[in-house]
């Protein structure tokens, strides 16, 4: 009778220790061969956690705790990137005994990639795919602008457009960190650039930030990235 439980016992602590493990996997189209590379972001940057040859367009990273550098709670989700080349990456936000399934290709990652998953990772996608949008509008009405670039009428509207856009994705952001500012996610909400310009400052979107921080706070207290967070009050 000892025996059946210890062996009951054992069973249970593979099954715990399997469930403990981070785990992204996917398919990425023409990355045949290709190496790919997964990393953790810090507030210091970035630190190379593994790297692995794509194989008929496919890869599989996990993750275990002890693989993280010290001082990172593995209890927490993780802004973890995924890259082919420091241009061409994707950061998605998971945390362990959880699984995220990417598909993209791997000729432009950020504005080709689906996400399924957890609510984190979902969030993130969300994001990117706004900033997308935001940018492909954007690129057209800057072709338009050098078209047209010595007809005022033209110049005018494109800027008046420009700005139309920019205060949509703008209110956006706000709308998503108001909804979701319990995750770690709204922090790339508010930190989002588009050509090294931000959409939300920490000093005219006070009562926004002190939102954000103290949801975060009350979520995860000891966690770095809002440690971080506290810091900038």
């Amino acid at each position: 009778m000892k025996k059946v439980g210890c062996f009951f016992f054992a069973i249970i602590l593979l099954c715990s220790c399997g469930n403990n493990s981070l785990h992204i996997r996917g398919q990425l189209e023409n990355a045949h061969h290709r190496q790919l590379y997964l990393s953790l972001l810090t507030t210091d940057g970035l630190v190379l956690l593994d790297s692995t040859n794509v194989s008929h367009n496919a890869f599989d990273f996990k993750l275990k705790p002890n693989e993280l550098p010290d001082g990172m709670n593995a209890e927490d989700p993780l802004f973890l990137q995924i890259s082919l080349s420091p241009e061409n990456a994707l950061t998605t936000l998971v945390q362990f005994g959880q699984t995220v399934e990417i598909n993209a290709d791997a000729n432009d990652l950020i504005r080709t990639y689906n996400v399924k998953g957890p609510t984190d990772a979902q969030l993130m996608w969300q994001l990117d795919s706004a900033l997308a949008v935001f940018v492909r509008h954007t690129d057209t009405l800057m072709q338009i602008y050098q078209t047209y670039r010595d007809v005022d009428s033209v110049r005018s509207e494109v800027e008046y457009k420009y700005n139309r856009l920019t205060d949509a994705h703008t209110q956006y952001l706000r709308e998503f960190i108001g909804q979701n500012s319990h995750s770690l996610s709204s922090m790339i909400a508010f930190y989002q650039i588009y050509n090294n310009c931000r959409f939300l400052e920490e000093k005219t979107d006070v009562e926004l930030f002190q939102l954000m921080v103290d949801s975060l706070s009350a979520s995860y207290p000891d966690n770095e990235y809002v440690k971080y967070l506290q810091r900038r009050r």
